[in-house]
């Protein structure tokens, strides 16, 4: 099933130097999945391209625009509205993924700014973020707890609490000392069914099931001595 929600996870993130529309501010991921021991090459092309905007656009703005794009072009991209937040600033964006030249970068950003999006001006950036993106999800369902992204190596662990990102990060620090296989990416998702489903998306190549619930449980365990509350 195709369904909608959000994505919460921390990346290291650096301007753009090149292949952008002139004084435009254009991120890249570094390292995609940071907690991941088996990583890619460091001179392969960034999983991730983020076009800094100057105003918040609403999400059916965003994903109708990336679906003209589409269509109009032979430009096959992933486009999704996010928000990045690094130290105590506050960056509104278009994540871009499926990237596979630089030189494609200016062609992208002028169809958006043909539609009437607006780039903020570039400025020098090298430092972590966290990035909040909204995006479909094509997943297909394992158990009642796990469930698993049909295009890429991710997975899906639900769980019953909510809770921000300090929190989960702390958390995760706990699981990852706790397990013997710790070399796996984590972030905080949000599903929407029928329900609101709170996840854990785990990402790590050729993971087995096993391993899966083992990690579950072990998020399960420590959420659940956890005082945190989420304020609402």
């Amino acid at each position: 099933m195709e369904t909608f929600g959000s994505l919460v996870k921390e990346e290291q993130l650096k301007t753009v130097e090149s292949g952008i529309i002139p004084n435009t501010l254009v991120l890249e991921n570094l390292e995609s999945f940071p907690g991941y021991y088996g990583a890619a090459p460091t001179d392969r092309m960034p999983d991730a391209f983020f076009l800094i905007t100057t105003q918040k656009e609403s999400t059916e703005k965003i994903l109708r625009l990336t679906h003209i794009i589409k269509n109009n072009t032979n430009i096959n991209i992933e486009g999704s509205p996010g928000r990045i937040c690094i130290n105590n600033d506050t960056y509104h964006s278009i994540r871009l993924r499926d990237i596979s030249d630089y030189s494609m970068l200016s062609e992208i950003q002028n169809h958006y700014r043909d539609a009437g999006i607006k780039f903020m001006k570039k400025k020098h950036i090298d430092a972590p973020g966290i990035i909040q993106i909204k995006k479909i999800f094509p997943i297909e369902k394992i158990d009642d707890k796990i469930y698993k992204d049909i295009e890429r190596d991710m997975f899906y662990l639900r769980i019953d609490k909510q809770c921000n990102w300090s929190h989960f990060k702390s958390v995760t620090t706990k699981v990852r000392n706790n397990m013997h296989s710790s070399g796996f990416d984590a972030a905080l998702a949000v599903i929407y069914t029928r329900d609101v489903m709170d996840m854990i998306r785990i990402y790590s190549k050729d993971i087995d099931i096993e391993t899966l619930k083992e990690i579950h449980n072990k998020y399960i365990e420590y959420l659940s001595k956890s005082l945190y509350e989420i304020k609402q």
